[in-house]
């Protein structure tokens, strides 16, 4: 047995059928707002599209999306650490719908024979679906969109929850479980073992975009968050205005004499410090659903944004991780897509100082 390859949406057109679309058109570009002088953009540019070259102001709109409903026939999919998700053709091409899925080796797996067979699936996750950002913006609202266009007798398959992962800071048992039940998701979804499955027929959503992230802005992606939020009331315990401190369910964005100098700056602009490790998911979704001015640094849980109501303001401090040469751009995309009045610090490039801050709060409160 030979696998011919690993494949991505940008190399290999999936050999399935396409019964349908979920799509969304382009859409204007809400332009962030500039707190600094020639504020510099590329990088932001690049975080929307790294293979894109133009600058931001050249991006007129967000890129055209769209989620095109495949099916296969007799096809594999494995559910594994580090390669959830991935499909084997019954011609044996693997679709792999992530840029994350990288520790793939054709090697590394065995006889496709002997497996379990099941009837007829629908695939939600990706291989970083126990990231918060990824199971709430990607896994969860692909399993919800699941649940309204394909019949029951379709099942939709997630792995089952796994306490040891390659994947730094995962969800807690806790969330997984709750945002199935909040999302009405627990009676839907059916559970997996780790392991090689085959399905007479498997149906997935396939982007046009090889960022996975770009998932997060499509209109009908948010549609899971709105059903969550939908019940809702406004709670005046939580402050309108806030920044959300750092924490070990992060990659370090900001080092120690940054965190104490924005602190110490917004003390003085009476905007409080809250740590979001110590809320639960209904806080932190009233939280977020109830905000005008968001301050944080780049983390999963910004993801939550979508949670927001038109005009939030929202300021980002943010960096390239994994030494890319782009910013994480996704915060924006949901920014824009949304309207709500976003800007951002670069720190690879920025040296803040406590003006800096302030400047960036009052130019906000202006717009």
């Amino acid at each position: 047995m030979k696998i011919k390859g690993q494949y991505s949406s940008f190399t290999f057109r999936p050999p399935g059928v396409l019964k349908s679309s979920v799509s969304t058109s382009p859409r204007p570009r809400l332009k962030p707002v500039e707190v600094i002088p020639n504020q510099q953009m590329l990088r932001l540019a690049q975080g929307i599209d790294p293979k894109n070259e133009k600058p931001l102001e050249a991006l007129d709109e967000i890129p055209a999306g769209m989620l095109f409903f495949c099916e296969l026939e007799n096809a594999y999919f494995i559910i594994k650490d580090g390669i959830d998700g991935l499909i084997i053709t019954d011609d044996l091409h693997a679709i792999s719908e992530s840029m994350y899925d990288t520790k793939f080796q054709p090697s590394d797996l065995p006889e496709l024979q002997n497996v379990e067979l099941l009837d007829h699936v629908f695939l939600s996750f990706d291989s970083q679906w126990m990231r918060y950002n990824h199971w709430m913006g990607y896994c969860l609202s692909k399993a919800y969109l699941a649940s309204l266009y394909t019949p029951e007798t379709v099942q939709i398959v997630i792995p089952e929850y796994r306490e040891n992962t390659s994947i730094p800071h995962p969800i807690s048992k806790e969330t997984y479980e709750a945002t199935l039940k909040k999302a009405g998701l627990n009676k839907r979804v059916v559970q997996l073992k780790d392991g090689i499955y085959k399905a007479k027929k498997l149906t997935y959503f396939w982007p046009n975009s090889y960022l996975p992230h770009s998932y997060f802005n499509f209109h009908d992606a948010k549609s899971v968050f709105s059903h969550i939020n939908k019940t809702t009331k406004y709670d005046d315990h939580f402050p309108p205005r806030f920044f959300i401190n750092q924490d070990q369910n992060m990659e370090p964005i900001l080092n120690n004499q940054d965190i104490d100098l924005i602190q110490k700056t917004l003390e003085e602009l009476d905007i409080p410090c809250i740590d979001l490790d110590k809320m639960d998911l209904t806080s932190q979704r009233i939280l977020f659903s109830q905000a005008e001015l968001i301050i944080a640094p780049h983390r999963p849980e910004l993801i939550n944004l979508l949670y927001c109501k038109s005009d939030t303001e929202v300021i980002e401090f943010t960096r390239s991780l994994n030494r890319t040469n782009y910013l994480p751009a996704w915060p924006y995309l949901i920014s824009s897509s949304n309207r709500l009045q976003y800007t951002f610090f670069d720190l690879d490039w920025v040296v803040l100082t406590a003006d800096m801050i302030k400047n960036a709060v009052h130019k906000l409160d202006s717009i």
